[in-house]
């Protein structure tokens, strides 16, 4: 099957769901096409720093063409279609279509499945009301007005639209007017088959470290910003005074975070704290292999599918609109809300998780079991190719099924 994937941002050196859906659709023997931007740093795409000069190139990544563009137009990089989406597609003849969020592109991809009817099309989407809509002209007007009106468009033409999360059902419901019936949660994934490779690397991370075999060692990591509250963390490895306990911060920060990053740091002085600096997958997989339970205070992030991909226990914050309840399927999270988002509620979970050998073991199979049904990229990629069949276009998005035959 010949797949052309659009999207804003593709870094190969990252662990997106991008990624990871290239990485497998190739090793299932499907052949694929990513449409996507000139960014290259994950820092200046989140702060919205564009390079209008960086020129379009084309590269393979894991045997799938990667080709950047350049934007047709960039209004208050929020508006801001690729170039050359049409003849992109008329050069791949695509089997699939897959547009990750509302594109302005939708309109190019559109005219070619209703020229190409055998060819279906399929969207993700990642916002919710913890990482989207924070004001009344975002939600009004970019969402409410602006992207309503290209997935408006769209919806008739769309088999499937997949939330990374059960809050972004509760978003394009409130926002877009999508029904819960049309939308079906996709996890994020995790790349099953570098994690399960990385557990035999746990005794030479923890060397290099310098860990003592005997220690109890924590994970956190990603982006390094004040949303994370990893200060909570390192607060809550002081109150615990127990020098068996160790921690690994595995991330950084982008330039607007640098004094929050300075913060951490000098709260760390004098505990068994390790800053690794940002990582690439294969390291954020064998440092996750070298935990024994991975603490994430506040603020959603794929590092928490690593984790339990590695078959860590896993401690989450549910900040707002983040519950991770759909991945503690056996058992396998702590989940913090409210007041217990603070350093005696980090504390005391920690505490409760690491003093018992037994809980450790029983929440470590139980990810392990997880990872298998929910993560697992191998399998996952089938539940958004099962849309590409003889099938009238439509008739998958109309049923309201998920793929237990439930509605959501």
């Amino acid at each position: 099957m010949k797949i052309v994937m659009i999207c804003e941002f593709f870094n190969e050196n990252l662990e997106y769901q991008e990624n990871l859906l290239t990485k497998y659709y190739v090793k299932h023997g499907h052949e694929v096409t990513v449409a996507t931007s000139t960014f290259e740093s994950v820092f200046d795409y989140y702060n919205d720093k564009h390079d209008r000069s960086a020129a379009p190139r084309i590269y393979w990544f894991e045997g799938a063409k990667i080709v950047k563009l350049r934007y047709k137009f960039n209004i208050l990089n929020r508006l801001r279609p690729l170039r050359s989406i049409a003849a992109l597609l008329d050069d791949e003849t695509p089997d699939l279509i897959y547009v990750h969020d509302v594109s302005l592109n939708f309109p190019e991809a559109i005219e070619y499945v209703r020229r190409h009817p055998r060819c279906r099309m399929i969207m993700d989407y990642h916002a919710d009301y913890s990482n989207s809509g924070k004001n009344f002209v975002s939600r009004r007007v970019l969402h409410g007005v602006v992207r309503k009106w290209y997935l408006d468009r769209a919806r008739p033409h769309l088999s499937r639209i997949f939330v990374s999360v059960p809050a972004g059902t509760v978003f394009l419901r409130d926002l877009y007017g999508v029904p819960p019936g049309d939308t079906e949660v996709l996890p994020l994934g995790a790349d099953t088959d570098v994690a399960r490779a990385a557990v035999t690397d746990r005794d030479s991370i923890r060397r290099n470290l310098g860990v003592p075999d005997s220690a109890m060692v924590v994970f956190t990591g990603g982006k390094l910003a004040p949303a994370k509250r990893t200060d909570l963390l390192i607060d809550a490895l002081a109150q615990l005074r127990d020098d068996r306990v160790h921690l690994i911060v595995a991330g950084d920060s982008g330039s607007n975070d640098k004094q929050y990053h300075k913060m951490l740091v000098s709260r760390a002085e004098g505990l068994n704290v390790t800053f690794t600096g940002w990582l690439d997958r294969l390291e954020m997989y064998r440092h996750l292999a070298a935990s024994d339970l991975a603490v994430f205070p506040a603020s959603q992030s794929i590092v928490w599918q690593q984790a339990i991909a590695v078959g860590l226990p896993l401690i989450a914050g549910d900040s707002g609109h983040q519950d991770i309840s759909y991945l503690n399927l056996h058992r396998n999270i702590v989940i913090l809300r409210g007041t217990s988002i603070s350093v005696d509620g980090v504390t005391s979970a920690i505490r409760s998780v690491l003093s018992d050998p037994g809980r450790i073991a029983e929440m470590r199979v139980g990810a392990k079991r997880v990872a298998d049904e929910e993560l697992d990229w191998n399998t996952l990629i089938y539940r958004t190719l099962r849309y590409c069949s003889p099938l009238e276009r439509g008739t998958a998005a109309g049923s309201g099924e998920s793929r237990n035959g439930v509605q959501e």
